[in-house]
């Protein structure tokens, strides 16, 4: 082979090669009041509650703290914000193993957060202890998985709950889909869901207890509507068959819209019985997160090709201008 042609899904759809799908993007600002009862949305994003606001509180003053030894504050920043966004378990989790100095799970650039990391000072150690303490309360409810509960066994597409239709939640993190997974096991007893991640970490909740499982065989489960539940990390992004499901939910959205849109892909292909399939976007409100997603939400084109006006990636440095993020999104994806 000497040459390949990459033609995107909306293309060999308008060319009648493929049968479109249309994506309905959950929630919808535009929805009538009481359109997600029980869940409380404010614009796109979901209403925290103290602990949370005192935690993401703590980790904005942890960086400007840092800011005064350590030019790295901005990476940190970034690194941490983001973390606490995907879920109550991964904020506490990030900040524990900080504050113990172990190393962060799937960071790219480790010896940069253990530099950092070595020379903690009691004033940094505190924020980091503030998040952990407030993350832990009792009361510190997660509402992305009351949301996540809620899609999946009260709302209703075309007569039937997301989970009758079956549903892959993505999160970008291990700790997150091990938590959300367990409290899941707990809220649907005889239900089995399915945890598919990184090597010798994927496996089944069966009544309340989890078992190792080959990736091969969880697939095999999928593609025989024995699992119609599948709690992933980015491991199933890509070389997954999942058109047997017909609802997404992204428990955290990453700040790279190629990777949303490859876990897009493993429900929108060729075989899904459903003409429209459902994805849900889950932020916190009046976050960094629900910022960025607000400014990709604009560039969304239609139902069809929603990613396809977007650069691969969004530099760390973009966020920080909130602002201007659309412009400076598209201004690139021209570029290129």
């Amino acid at each position: 082979m000497r040459h390949t042609v990459l033609r995107r899904r909306c293309t060999l759809e308008e060319a009648g090669l493929l049968e479109g799908i249309c994506v309905e993007i959950h929630p919808d600002p535009h929805a009538p009041p009481g359109t997600y009862r029980g869940v409380g949305f404010e614009g796109l994003g979901l209403v925290t509650n103290h602990s949370f606001d005192l935690a993401y509180q703590a980790a904005e003053k942890f960086t400007e703290v840092l800011r005064k030894r350590s030019k790295a504050a901005g990476f940190m920043k970034s690194l941490l914000l983001q973390r606490i966004c995907l879920s109550f378990a991964s904020g506490r989790s990030t900040a524990e193993k900080m504050r113990r100095r172990e190393p962060l799970e799937d960071e790219e650039e480790p010896r940069e957060i253990e530099g950092i990391l070595e020379g903690l000072t009691d004033e940094e150690a505190g924020f980091l202890d503030t998040i952990v303490e407030e993350l832990s309360r009792p009361e510190a409810h997660d509402p992305k998985t009351a949301a996540v509960k809620y899609f999946l066994t009260e709302h209703r597409s075309e007569g039937k709950t997301w989970l009758e239709h079956g549903c892959i939640v993505f999160s970008q993190y291990y700790d997150t889909v091990r938590a959300l997974a367990a409290d899941l096991a707990a809220a649907l007893p005889g239900e089995p869901i399915a945890i598919y991640a990184g090597a010798g970490k994927s496996g089944i909740y069966r009544d309340g207890d989890f078992a190792a499982v080959e990736r091969e065989d969880i697939k095999a489960a999928v593609r025989k509507h024995e699992n119609r539940l599948l709690i992933a990390t980015d491991a199933a992004c890509e070389g997954l068959n999942l058109q047997t499901l017909g609802t997404m939910i992204n428990v955290d959205l990453p700040w790279n819209p190629s990777q949303l849109e490859q876990r897009l892909s493993r429900i929108k292909r060729f075989g899904q019985r459903r003409k429209t399939v459902d994805m849900l976007n889950l932020v916190y409100h009046d976050t960094q997160d629900e910022k960025v997603y607000a400014a990709l939400s604009r560039r969304m084109k239609d139902r069809y090709d929603i990613f396809g006006n977007l650069p691969d990636t969004i530099e760390d440095e973009w966020i920080e201008n909130i602002e201007k993020l659309e412009e400076i999104a598209v201004g690139a994806f021209r570029a290129n």
